[in-house]
């Protein structure tokens, strides 16, 4: 399936879950909501929201270290290209696309610096302890959609932090997991793709010998997340609304958690039924208020991402349409082959 083919059926599919939203809601009382909005808390906002993600780039820095050197600068406009990117492809494109550009600047092979960005997401998912931490904290009764979401995500730390784990111990053992677990790819296709999995594993592998960054990597995810739960704070305050901060914590990690999740272009639809799930159906707050902060929340960061994504391409000089044609398994696969 061509890359547009999956653009216009992710496009589908977010149109779906805001017509799902919107049967749970009433859209008078959302625009009452809106009318209350206070811009002085968006300014605060939309400068937290851009700082956590600068933080994480800082993170990312971090796990680089062993492959490629790059400067705060390089790094933030490297991470925030690709961050656009899987912004509006509902492939994740954008991961690869890091590399991709390091590559392009550095010269450094997509094998030798791909680990790292599934490294990364790895400390992404450790948020999910922040979340385990305050459940007995919240004396609220969680819903059995929020509790299917929860485990699902911890399903995905417990996988990402076993890869990470095996990959640095005994490689050969997570290459035939891994190997057994794709089973149903194409006979065609296996040889290259199993290759592909062994030099991804080694890569994996090398940062045993860096665990001196696990300190700091750990410390910055944890900022950044405490960061992420204060934007959102400021958010609610922009619509008159004061949230008991651990509420907003536990909502808004698990939210950015589901971002491992696929989702549709831009997200469309996909965080306004999360944001209603956890917030309202999970945590009880009223749907109307929520939806009319998730609607605004998520216009204005899909203004900031595009703005800082587009200077960010400027900044890296590279067409963005180049990325979109170049940016494929083929060139991966010859990249691997080559390391």
């Amino acid at each position: 399936m061509s890359g547009r083919k999956k653009i216009i059926i992710g496009i589908v599919i977010g149109i779906i879950l805001i017509i799902v939203w919107m049967q749970f809601i009433d859209m008078n009382e959302v625009l009452i909501y809106l009318k209350k909005l206070n811009i002085l808390y968006v300014l605060i906002a939309s400068v937290l929201y851009m700082l956590s993600y600068f933080i994480r780039s800082i993170r990312w820095k971090q796990i680089l270290k062993p492959v490629c050197r790059l400067t705060i600068k390089e790094v933030y406009f490297i991470w925030m290209a690709g961050f656009f990117l899987n912004y509006l492809i509902p492939i994740r494109a954008g991961e690869f696309a890091k590399s991709y550009f390091i590559k392009k600047t550095k010269g450094v092979p997509i094998s030798k610096s791909l680990p790292s960005i599934f490294i990364d997401k790895v400390f992404d998912s450790f948020s999910i302890f922040i979340v385990l931490a305050l459940i007995p904290l919240l004396h609220v009764n969680i819903s059995e959609p929020l509790l299917i979401l929860i485990f699902l995500l911890v399903a995905v730390f417990i996988i990402g932090v076993g890869i990470l784990i095996i990959s640095t111990v005994n490689k050969p053992l997570v290459v035939k997991i891994l190997t057994k677990f794709l089973f149903f790819i194409p006979k065609k296709f296996k040889t290259k793709f199993f290759e592909i999995i062994e030099i991804f594993v080694e890569g994996v592998g090398l940062f045993k010998h860096h665990s001196n960054i696990l300190p700091s990597v750990i410390g910055l995810t944890i900022i950044a997340v405490l960061i992420d739960s204060v934007y959102f704070f400021f958010m609610f305050r922009a619509f008159a609304q004061v949230i008991p901060f651990p509420i907003i914590l536990f909502g808004y990690t698990l939210i950015y958690l589901s971002y491992i999740l696929p989702t549709p272009p831009a997200q469309i639809g996909s965080n306004e039924l999360i944001m209603v799930l956890i917030f309202s159906v999970g945590l009880g707050l009223n749907k109307e208020m929520v939806s009319a902060v998730m609607s605004f929340a998520h216009l204005l960061t899909g203004l900031l991402i595009a703005i800082i994504g587009l200077m960010s391409f400027s900044y890296i000089g590279i067409n963005i349409a180049d990325t979109f044609r170049d940016v494929n398994i083929s060139e991966i696969e010859d990249d691997f082959k080559n390391a």
